[in-house]
């Protein structure tokens, strides 16, 4: 269909300031139907998730809402989808729980390419286990990450494999279907940060090979709040730290502390917003 710029621009109240917005690491205006979900749902009574009252249920309704929205953008399962503040905060979440089973010699890899949010986590999990970290390098004269290096960078110790879907600072696209089947065949784990990828096309997190993907919805016309997806299955085997009262459930007990429901609202309508881009 013909791309209808009048009508989308209309859509990003922000836009009306005549701002140039060049500062690509900032993020999207906010959706006006993003606004106006947050806002409805601020309005209304919400309390503590629970089913034994209408603020309770309306919250778990938010929570199960944004689950199924971040699931259908990225063709995942909404049992797999951790909420949380953001990308760097899940990231770290990841890194501690998968690092507090990594012993010396073990060996990470991460990239010249990625974003620090995919990079130091990992390597200080692996400081923290007498890890090895060791770097996948950038060719200086294409700006594209190689994936032939991976068959020398990984081997019988890597653990986990962390890479960019797209970089956040010139915008390459690394092959990463090609970096996970190196990384899988020698048992690794592969974290893909989505953060800067996921707006610009569509996202299967199955074609990417990626055993978790990291997404920030302020990338995307919505809030700042971000998902961390993966296999249910893949949440079940570990055990972050958390507290003792709250749920033991997957993916709940990835998630800390009580989540703001309105911007959760807000996820929900923003994935609804690059839906309805294409009346069709």
């Amino acid at each position: 269909m013909p791309f209808d710029i009048a009508r989308t621009r209309a859509a990003y109240p922000a836009l009306t300031e005549g701002f140039v917005h060049f500062d690509g690491a900032g993020g999207t205006q906010t959706a006006a139907g993003v606004i106006d979900a947050v806002t409805d749902a601020m309005r209304t009574a919400v309390g503590n998730r629970s089913a034994a009252n209408v603020p309770g249920r309306r919250s778990l309704e938010l929570v199960a809402e944004a689950r199924s929205a971040v699931a259908d953008l990225l063709d995942a399962d909404p049992a797999g989808v951790v909420l949380g503040p953001s990308a760097t905060a899940l990231t770290y979440t990841l890194a501690r729980t998968l690092g507090a089973g990594w012993r010396p010699g073990d060996e990470v890899v991460v990239s010249r390419l990625d974003h620090d949010a995919n990079v130091r986590p990992w390597v200080q999990a692996a400081e923290a286990a007498g890890a090895t970290v060791r770097w996948a390098e950038v060719d200086r004269d294409t700006g594209e990450l190689p994936a032939a290096q991976y068959a020398d960078l990984v081997g019988e110790r890597t653990r986990l494999v962390a890479v960019t879907a797209g970089s956040n600072a010139i915008g390459t696209v690394p092959d990463v279907p090609a970096i996970a089947k190196a990384a899988h065949a020698v048992g690794a784990l592969v974290c893909v940060d989505g953060v800067h990828s996921v707006p610009h096309g569509p996202t299967d997190l199955g074609s990417l090979g990626a055993d978790v993907l990291v997404t920030s919805a302020y990338k995307w016309s919505g809030p700042h709040l971000a998902a961390m997806v993966a296999d249910p299955a893949r949440w079940a085997a570990l055990r972050p730290a958390k507290l003792v009262p709250s749920s033991d459930a997957v993916p709940d007990r990835f998630e800390y502390g009580t989540p703001s429901f309105p911007l959760l609202a807000g996820v929900t309508a923003a994935v609804d917003h690059l839906a309805g881009l294409d009346p069709d």
